[in-house]
């Protein structure tokens, strides 16, 4: 299948999907999500507030129904593309096959399953705080791309930038983070970063990201980040 098959399938989903939006009952979940976004806050018992500003913003736009709960999110689902694509091209390009480097077959396939996992195909359509979750994700793996094949430094800082607003988003972005601590102490590569400023910066701004979460949760008795880490334990 050509490249302009492939844009105009996704442009098709994604018409689907905002009909899909426009026209299913609103869940109990949303609704709950929905009373969030109409009691601002910077932190919530069991999630980050990312999702409620997503709501209140696409609920500004289309009334307080379902077309305004889920636009941002369906949106957000097809603006990930661009990102998940030049992140496919920078993290293949230091592989001399030609089958491995991130041409347009590889984007294709890459895009392709992202768009065809559960994950994906149900937050693009129902809002949850997965929806902002897998966009912020998504371009901190662009930052990270772009990072490995510039090499400039400031790319550090919208990888933490990204970072952060995950982590506003749900608490398990803390995975993909502690995947980069790993890789700065553990690689060669990662520790030669860290006598360079630029790390550090992304830090502080992924730090700044998540101080409103962080000081909810100090006022708040640690209520959000209790309630989701009794799940670990119970693992």
């Amino acid at each position: 299948m050509s490249l302009r098959m492939w844009c105009g399938l996704l442009v098709g989903t994604l018409c689907l999907r905002l009909v899909l939006g426009w026209y299913l009952p609103v869940s109990p979940d949303e609704a709950y999500y929905w009373v969030w976004a109409h009691a601002p806050a910077a932190g919530y018992l069991d999630h980050p507030p990312m999702v409620a500003l997503w709501i209140r913003a696409g609920c500004a736009l289309f009334g307080d129904g379902g077309a305004g709960i889920r636009w941002i999110g369906t949106m957000a689902s097809m603006f990930a593309i661009p990102f998940l694509a030049q992140a496919i091209r920078d993290f293949h390009a230091p592989f001399p096959e030609p089958s491995a480097r991130g041409d347009d077959g590889g984007v294709i396939r890459g895009v392709a399953l992202l768009q065809a996992t559960l994950a994906m195909g149900v937050n693009a359509v129902v809002m949850t705080p997965d929806t902002p979750l897998l966009f912020f994700i998504t371009v901190m793996l662009w930052a990270v791309g772009r990072l490995m094949a510039t090499g400039h430094a400031r790319w550090w800082l919208v990888c933490g930038a990204a970072l952060g607003l995950a982590f506003d988003s749900k608490y398990t972005a803390v995975l993909p983070g502690a995947g980069i601590v790993a890789w700065l102490l553990l690689h060669g590569a990662g520790r030669a970063w860290l006598r360079r400023p630029a790390p550090w910066l992304g830090g502080i701004v992924a730090l700044a990201a998540v101080s409103p979460v962080i000081w909810w949760n100090a006022t708040h008795h640690w209520a959000s980040l209790l309630r989701q880490g009794g799940r670990v334990g119970d693992w």
